[in-house]
């Protein structure tokens, strides 16, 4: 009979290893995640500070970014808000392959945060251009250079975090809340960003109406140059001490042994088969975007209402305010995936539907929210409290979601690839939103429209994401082995129990059908024996999974 309920030993983790206690534990425990996020710390902290610095970049070149005598009108407001998205979807997509095929996770993280720190430090550099023009060809290039590697920082930083986790004992059981921790540094880098801006506003006293040219140069300066020390002791960890995923070591050996498949007949083959899982992965990493975006304009809305006379230095608190809240969102991410009541799919939909009803009321109460002159201040503070809610449900669901689940959810010879290829769709829904949206004059339509995506998130995710929540990524490589070899109907393991199936794949496709516990454990025995793992190994696999049971060793030599 199908077991549709973790038992009290299924959800027993095994013993920690040994730790240091008191402060050196809590920096040995903050370490393991953040160092390894130190890729998506620095993509937060370049990346997102886009928005931030056109301000200073228009005190230092008006003629540029202003009145536009010496630069295109056309090519700082569009070609600007494109360029550097169309390097990192680049990156996701080559750097996704290459990390599957050629460099494997550790060349491949290497690359990619040489990439980024050469990236940081000519966009430090950048502030000293002797010529408008000058500034923003140069900008324009490192921007961009700096994108082609955070695009390869993607599929590397997550399927190596996911990987990690699958093969060490103590973090089996927590996989989850350490990829998610991994990649809190995206919010965590944001924070830093608002607040490095804000304190060199303050340095260089830019706290008044107007900015000045030297002082607008030094904080930019002084902003990339904090990013570019943080790319610096990425790229040395790096370099010194990372090693090779394990598990994809040893499932890349396997199949290069096992597998008659290869090549473009492996891709074809993994592509059809895992279509509705790359079209979930993808469509909701699209859905996130486009519903994320009414968020972005939703500061400026009613700070205008509040603070009619703010000066950039006031709106940057707010941006700090605002980054922190995000940030908790990431930590509440971070603890409650792993547990069965929760999972990925319910963090995942409920995400989405909060921020449905968020918009929803927004664009409901425009008038009294968001009209200067109509709305009154207990409007404009309710739709303050509005975009800070959907800042904290945004990360508090389906933005970190994508990035794991888009990990988990393929086997490990095609992670990178698959989940490269996901959150390019994720970038591509970004620039045809923002695209979009500037064509509709009327501010108030722009939420109905997030609030319809948020709706749609939420239904492919209740239809077709699977629950990988308690399952051995393992699993999906044993799966993966079995369809590869044309044998899919034979394989009977835990990546088809029906609590690890989505609807779809229960409903339509009928996976479930072959579950079989009996069956399962003793394919596993002959599995070990054809691929000639020794029973360390068999251990190492099997200790994640208290429904199979693990043959004797001695049987094995």
């Amino acid at each position: 009979m199908l077991r549709n309920r973790y038992s009290r030993e299924d959800l027993a983790p095994p013993p920690r290893k040994a730790r240091f206690v008191g402060a050196f534990g809590l920096l040995q425990w903050y370490l393991e995640w953040a160092i390894p996020g130190l890729g998506m710390f620095s993509e937060a902290y370049i990346v997102f500070s886009a928005g931030q610095i056109k301000e200073f970049q228009t005190a230092m070149w008006p003629t540029c970014f202003q009145t536009y005598t010496e630069c295109d009108n056309n090519m700082i407001n569009h070609l600007s808000n494109y360029i550097q998205i169309c390097g990192i979807m680049t990156g996701m997509l080559l750097w996704g392959f290459l990390g599957d095929n050629i460099t494997g996770r550790k060349w491949g993280s290497r690359c990619v945060s040489s990439i980024m720190l050469l990236g940081v430090l000519l966009l430090t550099f950048t502030a000293w251009a002797p010529c408008a023009y000058c500034y923003f060809v140069f900008f324009m290039v490192a921007q961009t250079w700096y994108g082609f590697g955070v695009g390869g920082e993607y599929p590397m930083a997550s399927s190596s975090a996911c990987e990690l986790s699958a093969t060490t004992p103590e973090l089996r059981h927590l996989r989850a809340q350490q990829v998610m921790l991994v990649f809190s540094n995206q919010g965590m880098g944001n924070l830093s960003n608002a607040l490095v801006i804000l304190i060199s506003m303050a340095f260089f006293g830019q706290t008044g109406v107007h900015l000045t040219f030297t002082g607008s140069r030094n904080v930019l300066a002084l902003q990339y140059g904090v990013g570019a020390f943080f790319c610096l002791v990425m790229v040395c960890y790096r370099f010194v001490l990372l090693e090779e995923s394990q598990m994809f070591a040893e499932e890349k050996e396997i199949v290069v042994k096992a597998l008659k498949a290869s090549g473009f007949k492996k891709h074809w083959m993994s592509c059809r088969f895992y279509f509705w899982r790359q079209w979930v992965a993808s469509s909701g990493w699209v859905a996130n975007d486009f519903a994320f975006y009414g968020n972005k304009l939703q500061q400026n809305v009613f700070l205008s209402v509040l603070f009619p006379s703010a000066t950039n230095y006031v709106k940057q608190q707010w941006s700090c305010l605002n980054s922190f809240i995000a940030l908790l969102g990431y930590y509440a991410a971070a603890g409650l995936c792993d547990k069965v009541w929760y999972g990925r799919v319910k963090c995942q939909w409920f995400g989405f539907m909060a921020m449905f009803v968020f918009y929803i009321i927004i664009y409901g109460q425009w008038n009294n929210m968001a009209v200067v002159g109509i709305a009154s201040n207990h409007g404009a503070q309710a739709m303050q409290a509005l975009y800070y809610l959907s800042s904290f449900f945004n990360q508090f669901g389906p933005n970190a979601t994508t990035w794991l689940v888009a990990g988990e959810i393929f086997p490990t010879d095609i992670r990178t690839t698959y989940h490269g290829f996901a959150a390019c769709m994720g970038k591509l829904g970004a620039i045809i939103s923002s695209l979009w949206i500037s064509y509709i004059s009327d501010s108030r339509k722009v939420f109905l429209i997030s609030a319809i995506w948020g709706l749609c998130g939420a239904i492919v995710t209740i239809i077709w994401l699977p629950e990988t929540t308690g399952l051995d990524l393992e699993e999906y490589d044993r799966m993966h082995r079995y369809m590869l070899e044309g044998r899919f109907q034979e394989y009977h393991g835990e990546a088809v129990n029906p609590r690890h199936l989505s609807l779809w794949e229960i409903y339509v496709q009928r996976w479930h059908k072959q579950y079989d516990l009996d069956l399962d454990r003793q394919q596993f025995e002959e599995e070990i024996k054809q691929y000639g793992f020794t029973a360390a190994a068999l251990l190492k696999r099997a200790v994640g999974n208290s429904n199979k049971v693990v043959p004797d060793p001695a049987e094995l030599k």
